[in-house]
């Protein structure tokens, strides 16, 4: 092997500290790396996170990163051993850092065998070697083929795995059962675009499937992340494009492009793994296609569900706004939509092809702007286009009031359903509560919830009464008094900001809505996952342990603030002990069902929850997977896609899945084989019969 002494010099020309042969002791990467997390050589039990001592070591070079990828991934090479040892528990790769300046000048290409000098650190559990010095072997370029990850007993987690391949140029195989479990889009750990997978299945919010704060949830949440493995290229992905995927959202003819969805397994892609922001990270080096992904939730042109003689959905459509476009104002004079009027047509045409689609009866609509219902209001806006779509007898509607504003915000809930199937018998607006709580750190304590659109119908066909009020619960994203104040900003159970707050709107909706007889859907956004507080106040709190108190926030008022409001709960807020009985449609048919994906989890925030009465009358439920499982990439915004061709169809029409019931009053039930009678009223009596025995 022969020492570069050109490279001695530049080193000592740049200021780095050269070291000579003899100086270092040299080492394999397979014993760099060593059997555990962390290199031998290494104190990281006595938190020292560098060798004391430099070593050598030689490897074929795999990937030569040229610059800095963001502010964790530093220039430098990725080296592995030609021939290895033959333990699965030592990887035979290693990342080696290297002055961005002094790599510039080396004339390095990947299949070259180097020798680096340097000591060994643990970069926050990432094992690399500090390069001082490097050197270039006149041995013949040889590419290391990429080597299959495979699992062992021995691993509890994906991360266990990965570990022993850290550094190492890898093949993702068929059989490695690796699902898509966050899409193509930004990531905001890193401040780049990539895509996470997930083993064996996609990852549900850990209070989707099991109790806050129970073992389970717990749980739920090491194994997430434990079980991820962000997929990225080594520079950031330029707007609108995946760099190792080129014919992603390619079409020529706007309707067969390639896309990826969540649920998707990946298969067939190499390259290089690293480790960052406590993630390990495949490099892509291999070129992707349509091929590299079976959809195992394909789209669907329509929800699927089963036939009776109404349907109701709810569609939140993404802050729909109209005012800078020519339409009235709204109480705050904000724009949270589209910011030009080509990104406005394309919102407008995705959500109309989605309502046309939906083909509902009775819709609610969140995230539509608060500007009334007048000529100019977006609501008119988006009704009048949508009824161009549909003949005479489908046309939609909108029930209100004579109020110009529906609350004070910039978005509301309204709802559109067709006077051919029924007529308003009554319309009414449930003011939600506002919590007007003492300043707390950076919290002000005040806290608003938007009103709940509740009008009741008359069906002209059964002359039954529904009632449906359209809801949406404040949001998980900004604190209540009770996340400063009682959890210190900590989020300990994964029920995100306010869920006490929500616990408030819950229990008060619950106690509006008794005072309405007949027939009741809560639907709409209510920003809570299936088992969380709030869902347990409507439906019921079977899943909970005795001991577990449903709180609602302290200082909520009804119609205003302390001085103008009626007071719900007092300073020390309230332990709610009543649940109201709704059932859960979707979790009840559906249990796997999901309709919003955040960061690398899934679950429902937007419910169709039916009252009791309604148990015998349920036909279908289900969740249209239209937004959920696509990349943010295909929403209407320009301003982080560059050139990318967006297209006028139902997917990521939203960043919210829409949800809809069937359910039947005078029509005969029949079952898939076209039968009338008994195997599909069996749903509403399971329903009925689940309910009652939860009691």
């Amino acid at each position: 092997m022969k020492i570069n002494p050109l490279l001695v010099s530049l080193c000592l020309s740049t200021g780095l500290a050269s070291m000579t042969v003899n100086a270092s002791e040299q080492k394999t990467i397979m014993e760099i790396q060593g059997a555990e997390n962390n290199s031998p050589f290494v104190d990281v039990g006595n938190k020292q996170y560098q060798s004391k001592n430099a070593f050598q070591v030689t490897g074929v070079i795999t990937h030569i990163q040229t610059k800095g990828l963001g502010r964790d991934i530093p220039s430098g090479l990725y080296i592995q051993d030609a021939k290895g040892d033959n333990n699965p528990a030592t990887s035979d790769g290693l990342f080696v850092s290297f002055d961005v300046n002094a790599l510039s000048a080396l004339p390095l290409q990947v299949g070259q065998t180097i020798t680096a000098t340097g000591k060994i650190k643990e970069a926050y559990h990432w094992t690399q070697l500090a390069a001082q010095d490097i050197s270039i072997s006149d041995d013949a370029i040889q590419i290391i083929p990429a080597t299959p990850i495979i699992s062992l007993a021995t691993d509890k987690h994906l991360s266990d795995t990965l570990e022993r391949y850290e550094g190492m140029h890898v093949a993702i195989a068929n059989d490695d059962n690796l699902i898509v479990s966050r899409n193509f889009g930004y990531d905001r750990n890193v401040r780049r675009n990539n895509l996470a997978l997930a083993v064996g299945a996609i990852n549900f919010q850990p209070n989707q499937q099991y109790a806050p704060n129970s073992k389970s949830s717990k749980r739920q949440a090491i194994d997430i992340k434990n079980n991820e493995l962000i997929i990225e290229s080594f520079s950031k992905a330029p707007a609108g494009k995946i760099p190792w995927y080129p014919s992603f959202a390619q079409s020529a003819n706007g309707v067969d492009y390639d896309y990826i969805r969540i649920g998707d397994s990946v298969a067939d892609l190499t390259g290089v793994i690293g480790y960052s922001h406590n993630n390990f990270r495949l490099f892509v080096q291999s070129t992707a296609t349509s091929e590299n992904f079976k959809h195992n939730n394909p789209r669907t042109m329509a929800p699927t569900l089963k036939d009776g003689d109404i349907k109701v959905a709810t569609f939140n459509v993404l802050n729909y706004f109209n005012s800078p476009f020519g339409g009235d104002k709204n109480p705050l004079g904000q724009n949270r939509g589209a910011k030009t009027l080509e990104e406005f047509s394309m919102q407008r045409a995705k959500i109309v092809k989605a309502i046309v689609a939906l083909d509902a009866d009775i819709i609610g609509l969140m995230e539509i702007e608060n500007n009334g219902t007048q000529a100019n209001s977006a609501l008119k806006d988006l009704l009048s286009h949508v009824n161009k779509e549909l003949p005479l007898d489908k046309q939609y509607t909108f029930a209100s009031n004579s109020e110009k504003y529906n609350g004070t915000g910039a978005i509301t809930s309204q709802i559109i359903y067709r006077s051919e199937e029924m007529s308003l018998a009554n319309y009414q607006v449930i003011t939600m509560p506002q919590q007007d709580a003492p300043t707390v750190g950076k919290e002000n304590g005040k806290n608003f919830m938007r009103n709940a659109v509740t009008p009741t119908f008359k069906l002209k066909d059964s002359g039954e009464l529904l009632t449906v009020s359209v809801n949406h619960f404040k949001s998980k994203g900004s604190t209540c008094w009770e996340d400063v104040a009682l959890q210190n900003s900590k989020d300990v159970d994964h029920q995100g900001s306010c869920e006490h707050f929500r616990v408030s709107g819950a229990y008060h909706l619950g106690q509006a809505l008794e005072k309405i007889e007949g027939h009741k859907l809560i639907i709409g956004d209510l920003n809570s996952y299936a088992l969380e507080d709030p869902l347990a106040v409507l439906t019921n709190r079977q899943h909970l342990p005795q001991s577990y108190e449903l709180r609602a926030a302290r200082d909520t008022f009804i119609g205003g603030d302390s001085e103008k409001g009626k007071s719900l709960h007092g300073k020390n807020g309230a332990v709610i002990n009543k649940s109201f009985g709704y059932i859960n449609t979707i979790r009840e048919l559906h249990p796997e069902a999901f309709g919003y994906s955040f960061s690398n989890v899934v679950g429902t925030l937007d419910y169709v929850l039916a009252s009791p009465s309604l148990a015998d009358h349920i036909v279908d439920a289900t969740e249209w997977n239209i937004n959920s499982p696509e990349s943010t990439l295909f929403e209407y915004g320009t301003r982080y896609t560059g050139d990318m061709k967006k297209y006028a169809d139902v997917y990521r029409s939203s960043d919210h899945d829409p949800v809809i019931i069937s359910l039947n009053f005078s029509k005969p039930l029949k079952d898939d084989s076209g039968n009338t009678g008994i195997a599909v009223l069996l749903i509403g009596l399971g329903l009925l019969i689940r309910r009652r025995l939860a009691k």
